[in-house]
């Protein structure tokens, strides 16, 4: 593991000034869409060993123990700068896989930026996240985008009452300062990318 260094990272010792991010106003919005093909690949090649390693998110947060988590660049105390790359970011090529999302992520939002984390999420089959509402400093100061790599129609993202079934490919940013949830009513486990984009 080593802090994250590249374009979309802040090199190690950048200090990113404290800032407040205003959330938009609806629940949900739709970037654009990459291919998943690639990532897709990496995440069928992960073993149940893989999935299983790490077990912090879903013990630290009851709302997440439905799901498992691939760390990609994350660290548990949050920080909202110098984010370290874990393992498995190196190992499954990510420094190329994430490229073609921040490309997408930096035209939306027409301004520079970084990922404070990334993750990968597998909500089990049958599995439900709880209505929660997302708290902390870096949480509510980043843009939450989600992209599914294996889905279905069966799955419900709720967010402030509104429910959305996310394709495959596409990028969603949601609104987590407003209460969110989602419903896998398929037998098949749900794989999301989930990456923080922090505005500067």
């Amino acid at each position: 593991m080593e802090p994250a260094k590249s374009r979309m990272t802040t090199p190690a010792g950048t200090h990113v000034a404290p800032r407040s991010l205003d959330k938009f106003a609806g629940n949900f919005r739709r970037l654009g869409r990459v291919d998943p093909a690639a990532i897709y690949e990496k995440t069928r090649a992960l073993t149940e060993d893989d999935w299983a390693a790490n077990e912090w998110r879903q013990k630290r947060f009851d709302t997440h123990a439905d799901t498992q988590t691939i760390e990609l660049i994350f660290d548990t105390d949050f920080r909202h700068e110098d984010p370290t790359r874990r393992d498995k970011y190196f190992e499954l090529g990510f420094d190329a896989l994430l490229e073609p999302l921040i490309d997408v992520i930096s035209n939306f939002y027409t301004g520079d930026g970084y990922v404070v984390r990334a993750i990968l999420v597998r909500l089990k089959g049958r599995g439900v996240i709880p209505k929660h509402v997302d708290t902390g400093y870096t949480l509510m100061n980043c843009r939450r985008i989600h992209m599914p790599i294996v889905s279905s129609d069966q799955v419900e993202f709720t967010v402030g009452g509104e429910q959305q079934v996310m394709k495959e490919g596409e990028l969603w940013e949601i609104n987590n300062a407003r209460e969110h949830s989602v419903v896998n009513k398929g037998d098949d486990g749900r794989v999301h990318l989930i990456v923080d984009w922090v505005p500067q």
